[in-house]
């Protein structure tokens, strides 16, 4: 197969996926926010079977403006057959939290006759989590077409914070006159310190991937989808996860990744996501 005909049909698969993935994405198109995720991992292989990794992450929100999660992991991976591969790994996490206005109960009209609520402020913030799991990832081909399925079993424990909050309370000016209109307490907003408890939660997440073997070519294209699944609170699906992207291996030891990512939320308040994501990889 010449050039010309491996792009041709590398750009009919891209077109495929994408327009498999575009109704979803329109659909929450108002909503959602984009950002860049960014990795680099480190490997080394100690035995035939066993190898050892550690992996760097920064996550931004709102395009590059702000920095939303940055990670730290180690992880060990096993082949246990030449199809099945089990890995243990443990993640440091740093996520931020913005700062949330939350809307406590109705005060009343202004003097321009606006309503006016009672609220509380929450300070921004750094949340801390450790994060273990369990994984086995099942591999097998097609044809061309290398597919793999992968289920990890996590355990996450978010630690306690200190935040502060500012409270913001009004109260009529006169309360027999019944042209009285509401305006901000003299005493606030009051700021105090407040315990965020810490907390935990079990989730397994299984994800198929595919991923097309172009003869003699260094670029390998790749779809996923990933189904998150709270364990310890049924409550169906929390999230999907879709990537499309590709595989560049530059030699034997360096690899780049490159991909783009919709998560859509289902069970969350947050709203769904894009992101643009590199990674680098490279053998020790």
């Amino acid at each position: 197969m010449n050039t010309n005909s491996k792009i041709k049909k590398l750009a009919a698969y891209a077109a495929a996926i994408a327009l498999t993935l575009a109704p979803m994405c329109k659909a929450h198109a108002e909503s959602d926010d984009f950002g860049i995720w960014s990795s680099i991992e480190a490997k080394k292989k100690l035995t035939d079977k066993l190898s050892f990794s550690i992996e760097g992450e920064l996550r931004t929100i709102s395009g590059v403006q702000e920095i939303d999660r940055r990670a730290l992991g180690l992880s060990m991976s096993y082949k246990v057959l030449d199809w099945l591969k089990a890995d243990l790994g443990y993640i440091y996490i740093q996520s931020f939290n913005a700062t949330e206005k939350k809307l406590k109960e109705i005060a009343g009209p202004d003097a321009d006759g606006n309503e006016l609520w009672n609220y509380n402020v929450d300070h921004s913030y750094w949340e801390e989590r450790d994060r273990f799991y369990a994984q086995l990832t099942a591999s097998w081909k097609i044809g061309r077409i290398k597919f793999s399925l992968r289920e990890r079993l996590q355990y996450q424990y978010t630690h306690s914070a200190l935040i502060y909050e500012d409270k913001y309370r009004y109260e009529l000016t006169d309360i027999n006159d019944p042209n009285a209109y509401f305006t901000p307490k003299d005493e606030f907003p009051e700021s105090s310190p407040e315990i965020k408890d810490s907390k935990h939660n079990t989730v397994l997440r299984s994800r198929l991937t595919a991923k097309w073997d172009i003869r003699k070519c260094k670029i390998e294209p790749f779809a996923s989808v990933e189904l998150f699944t709270r364990t310890d609170e049924w409550r169906g699906h929390d999230k999907l996860r879709y990537r499309i992207g590709a595989d560049y291996k530059i030699d034997k030891k360096n690899d780049i990744t490159l991909y783009y990512m919709f998560q859509d939320n289902h069970s969350s308040d947050n709203p769904a996501g894009h992101a643009i994501g590199i990674g680098y990889t490279f053998e020790l």
